[in-house]
């Protein structure tokens, strides 16, 4: 009877052990693997490209396309290693290599597309211009767009346009390019100036002819009505050119 009851305990314990063998096995099992979210792999994706691209985060649009399901890794220190990104100006599509290495040993490689977007301040026509019109105040605004090229030969400040005369003819809605733009003339040639001259608190004037075209702060040639010498001056304003000693 003895010997009965002790094979039963036998088996019973037998049996426990087994339980637990398995059970251990289990939560091992469970506990080795570890799963990353295509969520995690997009956001992932997103701030490799905010910071490694060379535009402002603020002026960025990002789109991340990763459609695959969950990824089931094994358990360890997880690395996403992005390959090398070749063109830190980057707009529009940008392809992605990501390796995805758990404790440095590689597991598996994903690839993601991205579309990235930049906002831009550009300077557009309100009115229509002619060729050789003066750009005014009221002929321009600042706008923000968002685009997927890089929009380059473009002015983004207002006081880079106005005052300006346009190279060719101008919509309404145009945006303006610094080929669309020609710096005018502080002084044109003929016309009538003032010649100035100083020495110490000595102030002289005379009335003069411009006989070229003139930049505030170029030297310009100008004749001296009243001696008719052709002097050397530099432009002050649309009326003024002065003498330097």
């Amino acid at each position: 009877m003895i010997k009965k009851y002790k094979n039963k305990w036998c088996t019973i314990l037998l049996a426990i052990g087994f339980l637990l063998m398995t059970g251990s096995n289990a939560w091992a099992k469970s506990d080795d693997t570890r799963t990353i979210t295509s969520q995690e792999i997009r956001e992932s994706a997103e701030n490799y490209l905010i910071n490694h691209l060379d535009w402002n985060p603020e002026s960025m649009d990002i789109e991340i396309n990763y459609k695959a399901r969950d990824l089931v890794v094994p358990a360890g220190k997880l690395l996403l290693d992005f390959g090398r990104l070749n063109n830190p100006r980057g707009v529009g599509r940008i392809p992605l290599t990501i390796s995805v290495k758990i404790d440095d040993k590689f597991i598996k490689r994903l690839r993601v597309n991205a579309k990235v977007g930049v906002y831009q301040d550009v300077v557009k026509t309100v009115n229509s211009l002619r060729r050789g019109n003066v750009i005014g105040e009221s002929d321009v605004v600042m706008e923000r767009i968002r685009t997927e090229r890089i929009v380059r030969d473009i002015p983004t400040t207002l006081d880079r346009v106005i005052g300006q005369a346009a190279t060719r003819n101008l919509q309404p809605g145009n945006t303006v390019k610094f080929r669309d733009l020609k710096q005018v003339p502080t002084i044109k040639r003929g016309s009538r100036v003032i010649i100035l001259a100083r020495k110490g608190s000595v102030k002289i004037t005379a009335p003069g002819t411009a006989r070229e075209d003139g930049f505030k702060n170029e030297i310009v040639r100008v004749v001296n009505l009243e001696t008719k010498r052709t002097v050397y001056a530099e432009v002050i304003n649309s009326n003024t050119v002065e003498v330097r000693f």
